[in-house]
Formats: structure tokens, C-alpha cells, sequence
């Protein structure tokens, strides 16, 4: 059965300073794994994140979360170095921890939209294939899986689909690199969730996997159809993380109504996916 854990925006928009007792929370509350936004890596002890995972058995994700003028598909060298110099720290840090991926937007960190002439899509794109094809060995090394998210429209001109990020991960050609399917954003760009799902589990290139609602909250509050997930998981035999990825009010593309009772959002969507995964 799959590991099931959350991502800690669900309680932090900038969780870094108060890592660790995050993390006692989420193995309180019963999750199996947690996944950590690699946002402020200088305002964490490693040590004791480490000693939390460990105190609470929880197995780990990393969400990349790049900082500002960081873009592997930069067609500026320093925005490029510095993304590069970012994902290799958090692939040392991953191998430190313990953490079974690294995932997120990561050819580009995501907020990048713009129109651009085939020549120049191009470049872009031929730019983050090979920054990435770089941080996959470094990865590799670690331990660590890479994991290409699509994300909609409103957030990049990049990678929106299943079908655009299964072909980057070709174009990278390395085996540690798959994607992060995360529910939330194929539920504005897919024709099909379940139908696009089950292409990337057929071709063995799922490596992470976000369930979020349509609405960005707990799984079994909205509308996406979630017999289906759990039946193409099942049937593909999906053994990874399901991980819900929540954010707190005023974190990036959480709704103006988010529920204030964090913990109880936590516990609704653990205990609808057990049941759905049974």
C-alpha cells in the first residue's frame, strides 16, 4: 500500500523555522511520510530534522520551492547557476535525510508565462533538459528521484500536461527522473485524470504523486473522482507516496475560505485516502 503524507504548507507558508516541530505533528496525527518545501535552507538545522524524522517514522519527500532570480531554463547564466547550485544542495540534503524524491516545477520553479517564438522555445526548453539531465546524476548519487510536476496555465507557459512533461523526461533520458502528478493541477489541464494518470504509470515514470482536491483541499471534499485514481493506482500497482499538498491561508494558491482548523483538514484527507486505498 502506498506511504500517505503531507506537505507542510498545509499549516506554514514559510515552515523553515519551525521544521521540526511540524513534523512531530504530522506523526501524532498518523501519517506515514511527510514531505518538506526546500524554501529557506539556511534557517534549518538538519541535524534535528533528521533526529525528527527518525523519533517519528516518517519516510520523505522534498518539494522544491527555488529562490527568487533561480531559473535552470534561464536564458541568463547567473539565473541558471544559481538554480543549479540550489538543487544540488538540496540533493546533498535529500541524501542526508533519507528522502525518497526531489519534485516540484523544477525546469523552471514555476511563475514563468510567456509567449515565445518556436526558436526560442526551443532554447528554453533544450536549457532545462540539460540543467536537469545534470542535477538527475547528482540526484542519482543521493539516492533520489527527480520528479517533473505539470502545473496549469496560470502559473507557467512551460509544462501543463502529462503527455509535455513525460516527453522532458525523455528528452533527459536518465532513470531517475520521472514526474510529480499532482491532482490539483491536472484537474484544470487533463481531458482526462485517471486516463492521463495511467499513461505516466504505464510507461513506469510516476515518481511522486500530490492528491489535492479540485478546489486545493483535502482529498473527499470536492469533485475530482477519486474511485478512479484509486483504481488506476491499484491496477498499476503504485506503491509510492500520496501526498496531500494544502496550503494555509496565504500560501500560493490557497482559497480566500481555507479552513482555519489546519490539523482537522490533515486528519479528514488522511483518513479519506486510507479508506480509499484500503
Amino acid at each position: 500500500m502506498s506511504k500517505i503524507g503531507i506537505n507542510l504548507w498545509n499549516w506554514s507558508s514559510k515552515p523553515a523555522r519551525e521544521m521540526e516541530q511540524l513534523i512531530d505533528k504530522v506523526g501524532a496525527l498518523g501519517f506515514d511520510a511527510v514531505e518538506l518545501p526546500m524554501g529557506d535552507l539556511d534557517s534549518v538545522d538538519w541535524d534535528h530534522i533528521r533526529q525528527a524524522l527518525e523519533r517519528n517514522h516518517l519516510e520523505l519527500t522534498l518539494c522544491a520551492s527555488l529562490p527568487a532570480g533561480s531559473d535552470i531554463s534561464s536564458f541568463e547564466d547567473c539565473q541558471r547557476e544559481k538554480a543549479s547550485q540550489y538543487f544540488l544542495r538540496c540533493c546533498e540534503l535529500g541524501g542526508y535525510l533519507g528522502a525518497k524524491v526531489l519534485s516540484g516545477p523544477i525546469y523552471s520553479g514555476g511563475g514563468k508565462r510567456h509567449l515565445l517564438s518556436e526558436e526560442l522555445k526551443k532554447k528554453e526548453w533544450d536549457l532545462a533538459v540539460s540543467g536537469l539531465r545534470a542535477i538527475a546524476l547528482k540526484a542519482a548519487e543521493n539516492g533520489l528521484k527527480l520528479g517533473i510536476e505539470p502545473i496549469n496555465r496560470y502559473r507557467t507557459s512551460m509544462v501543463n500536461t502529462a503527455e509535455q512533461a513525460l516527453c522532458m523526461c525523455s528528452d533527459i533520458g536518465e532513470e531517475n527522473v520521472g514526474l510529480l502528478y499532482d491532482t490539483y493541477q491536472a484537474n484544470i489541464e487533463e481531458i482526462s485524470i485517471a486516463d492521463s494518470l495511467e499513461c505516466v504509470l504505464k510507461k513506469n515514470k510516476l515518481a511522486h504523486l500530490h492528491t489535492c482536491e479540485n478546489h486545493r483541499g483535502a482529498p473527499g471534499s470536492g469533485h475530482i473522482d477519486w474511485d478512479n485514481i484509486a483504481r488506476v493506482l491499484k491496477e498499476n500497482h503504485y506503491t509510492g507516496h500520496c501526498t496531500m499538498e494544502m496550503f494555509c491561508q496565504g500560501g500560493l494558491d490557497a482559497s480566500w475560505n481555507t479552513p482555519e482548523d489546519r490539523d482537522q483538514q490533515a486528519v479528514n484527507g488522511l483518513r479519506f485516502l486510507k479508506n480509499l486505498l484500503a
